[in-house]
């Protein structure tokens, strides 16, 4: 496990090479929209409203929940790892913002972006690739603010994609069981 450890703190301080003001200004703006409820409410209200989009945002909504239980709920109660920024010394932090006390790993905005990019990858391919490319800056805005280590961002993205599959196929069969 130490050397795992020792790698995550190898690359967070590689990629903290691109900090700057542009850099972190960027970052508090992103994380901030990110963690903004509302937005969140008004793309699943206006998803749930149109007919054609109620399936992906349900399916959307189902993996989000799902990686909830399975990341935030459970693993990260099991596991307990504690955020960078707590125990790496020298970790940079942005006065900015506000971080996060609770458990590392796995990363659940990985997860909960990964998930629900993967559900909309399974409705729309190009849609979804422009998710997998939003939950890519995601992730790596979770390291870049040393949130989280790489291996809780990459486990976070790995089980988003299992999750989201799971819950595309239960919604699909769902939708199947309802059109009888």
């Amino acid at each position: 496990m130490e050397w795992i450890t020792t790698t995550d703190i190898h690359i967070l301080f590689g990629l903290h090479h691109l900090a700057g003001p542009h850099m972190d200004m960027f970052m508090t703006w992103f994380t901030t929209m990110i963690n903004t409820i509302w937005l969140w409410a008004i793309l699943a209200a206006g998803g749930l409203w149109k007919r054609q989009s109620r399936w992906v945002t349900i399916s959307i909504i189902v993996a989000v929940f799902l990686a909830i239980l399975v990341g935030d709920v459970a693993i990260k109660h099991v596991v307990m790892r504690i955020r960078p920024y707590l125990v790496i010394p020298d970790a940079p932090t942005l006065a900015t913002l506000k971080y996060p006390i609770s458990y590392s790993f796995p990363s659940g905005h990985s997860f909960f972006f990964f998930a629900g990019a993967t559900v909309l990858f399974r409705f729309r391919r190009r849609l979804g690739m422009a998710a997998y490319g939003l939950a890519c800056v995601v992730a790596i805005s979770r390291m870049y603010l040393f949130m989280h280590f790489p291996s809780d961002v990459f486990t976070g993205a790995v089980l988003g994609i299992l999750i989201g599959n799971i819950a595309w196929k239960m919604c699909g069969y769902a939708k199947n069981r309802l059109s009888y």
